[in-house]
């Protein structure tokens, strides 16, 4: 299965051509993460054009199923934290919470900002915009 990440979500709500072909291919077996949903309701509220990019958000995730934060991802955030604090690399705590859903599931985690989540160990990364 495939988590999407915000960006990755942001690229199909614009339309990138990339994005979409991966989409289209893979559509079945991708998912969203309520913390992934935080950050797009989040961006639509900052924007200036709140009422349209309200509907196109809402719009997309009646597509996708979209899990829960739960027990697994928890635990497994608490051990993503642990681990990357003890080889001296944090990562921002949403970052940590999202690559924890795609652990606790075995999941790819499909991300533009492949190096914000390389030092996770046995975590799947995919980058459906890069070439």
């Amino acid at each position: 299965m495939y988590l999407l990440d915000t960006n990755i979500c942001i690229a199909l709500l614009k339309e990138n051509p990339q994005a979409v072909k991966k989409f289209n291919r893979y559509f079945s077996q991708c998912y969203l993460s309520t913390i992934i949903v935080a950050e797009l309701y989040k961006g639509v509220y900052y924007s200036q054009q709140m009422s349209k990019n309200l509907e196109n958000l809402q719009q997309f995730t009646e597509l996708l199923p979209i899990e829960p934060f739960d027990l697994e991802a928890a635990t497994e955030f608490g051990k993503i934290q642990s681990e990357l604090k003890n080889i001296g690399k944090p990562t921002g705590e949403l970052d940590a919470l999202i690559a924890a859903v795609a652990r606790s599931r075995n999941d790819i985690l499909v991300t533009n900002n492949i190096k914000d989540f390389s030092n996770i160990d046995n975590l799947q990364l995919e980058n459906w915009l890069e070439n």
